[in-house]
């Protein structure tokens, strides 16, 4: 192989790892973030008060949380 073949290669590798990280990030993180915000909002939207809110936000996000973890990660 040439050196640029090689290079390629290499830069193929770190591309790789690059993608799988963010949509690591994405998946565990940033899916159930914004669905518990979204249910945080909605609740207060909906006038049933700011601590319930938070529960209901915190209730949403552990339970993504763990549906992410089971049916998406590899």
């Amino acid at each position: 192989m040439t050196d640029d073949a090689i290079q390629r290669s290499e830069d193929a590798e770190e591309h790789l790892k690059s993608y799988k990280a963010i949509m690591k990030a994405g998946s565990e993180i940033g899916v159930p973030f914004s669905l518990a915000l979204t249910m945080f909002f909605t609740s207060l939207v909906m006038a049933n008060g700011i601590w319930l809110s938070l529960l209901l936000g915190v209730i949403t996000y552990v339970f993504v949380h763990f549906v992410v973890k089971a049916f998406f990660s590899h």
